[in-house]
C-alpha cells in the first residue's frame, strides 16, 4: 500500500468516522495516530522502498512534517495518545523528562480532549487540512 492508498483508504475513513461521532474519543484516537503515519508512509516512497537506515527514515519523515506545523503537532500528540507521555531523554543516562501525557483525557468529557496545550479536536483538523493538501497524497 502507497501513501496515497493509505491515506485514502485509512487515514480518510478514520478521520470521516470522528467528524460523524464527533463525541467519539476512540474515533478521534484512530484519526490522529493514522494521520501521523502518513509522513513514514511518504518517506518509504521518496526513499524508494529502500532498506535504510531506521535514522534515515525518520529525517526523510521529519522533512515532510517539517512543511506544516500541523502535522508537527500531530505526532506530539499522536505520540502522547499511542505511549500515554511523551518524554524526551536527557544526556544523562537514564534520565527523561515528561513532556506530555494523554492521561487527563476522558472519554466522556469532551473538554479534556487536550494533550499539553493541544486541543486533540484542532490539531486532528489542522492536521487533515495540511495532509489532505499535500500533491502526493492525492
Amino acid at each position: 500500500m502507497d501513501a496515497s492508498q493509505f491515506f485514502n483508504t485509512v487515514v480518510k475513513r478514520n478521520y470521516e468516522e470522528f467528524t460523524k461521532n464527533p463525541n467519539d474519543f476512540r474515533s478521534l484516537w484512530n484519526a490522529i495516530v493514522s494521520m501521523n503515519t502518513v509522513p513514514e508512509y511518504m518517506a518509504l516512497e521518496q526513499l524508494q522502498y529502500a532498506q535504510v537506515p531506521r535514522e534515515k527514515l525518520d529525517a526523510t519523515a521529519e522533512q515532510i512534517r517539517a512543511k506544516d506545523q500541523s502535522i508537527i503537532d500531530l505526532k506530539t500528540c499522536a505520540a502522547a495518545l499511542k505511549h500515554v507521555r511523551k518524554t524526551t531523554r536527557s544526556n544523562k543516562q537514564g534520565s527523561f523528562t515528561i513532556t506530555v501525557t494523554s492521561t487527563i483525557a476522558s472519554p466522556i468529557d469532551r473538554e479534556t480532549w487536550t494533550i499539553g496545550s493541544y486541543d486533540l479536536v484542532d490539531v486532528a483538523q489542522r492536521a487533515f487540512s495540511a495532509l489532505s493538501a499535500l500533491p502526493e497524497l492525492s
